[in-house]
């Protein structure tokens, strides 16, 4: 009987659409950020397994590009902190040249990014129990910096080595009236925009 030329070898395996490149790494941060956004907030985080299946890959292939779920978290974090210090930044600059004015959409649009995406706000902001951020990095300084930047800008204040204290108390400030707002919806509420202002005056002046 005539064996055909292939029969009998194993076929090459069908390249997977998803599993190429740089798609698959933008891929794979889109997958764990999701089921981040779906996890309490006292979770770990999800499995390197979990992610793959939920990008629709091999486990094998989450290597490719990340060493371990630290490393794919602090990717995630990293660009999810960086596409919010340029929506930060770009409020500030729908405001004119008005450094308070600029200062008040800054903090507003932070204040609505928390109200909008309230899963992926909690991943950034409030999850410590998920793997440890490298030695030397600090997770959203970008998105810090521009703050700070814009808060010394008001107040006449010199560049520093770090945020100043007022840079600190006013995030802290929409930090914990974000998560209020949220967790107790009952409560007779103003307007985001009077208590950005009463943030504002109570630190910046």
């Amino acid at each position: 009987m005539s064996v055909q030329p292939d029969e009998g070898r194993s076929r090459p395996r069908a390249r997977n659409p998803r599993g190429e490149g740089e798609r698959l790494r933008a891929d794979l941060i889109a997958a764990v950020g999701r089921l981040l956004e779906e996890m309490p907030g006292e979770d770990d985080g999800p499995s390197l397994r979990a992610v793959a299946r939920a990008a629709g890959i091999t486990p094998q292939s989450v290597y490719l590009h990340f060493a371990d779920k630290r490393e794919l978290v602090g990717a995630l974090f990293e660009e999810r902190f960086t596409e919010l210090a340029e929506e930060l930044a770009a409020a500030a600059r729908s405001a004119g040249d008005d450094p308070r004015a600029r200062l008040r959409a800054l903090c507003m649009a932070y204040c609505s990014f928390a109200v909008r995406s309230p899963g992926l706000y909690r991943v950034l902001f409030s999850n410590p129990t998920l793997p440890r951020q490298e030695p030397g990095k600090q997770r959203g300084m970008p998105a810090l910096i521009v703050l700070d930047d814009a808060i010394r800008a008001c107040t006449g204040e010199a560049p520093g080595q770090g945020p100043s204290s007022t840079t600190l108390c006013v995030w802290a400030s929409m930090h914990g009236l974000v998560l209020l707002r949220r967790d107790r919806p009952n409560l007779s509420w103003p307007d985001l925009e009077n208590l950005v202002d009463e943030v504002l005056s109570a630190h910046v002046g």
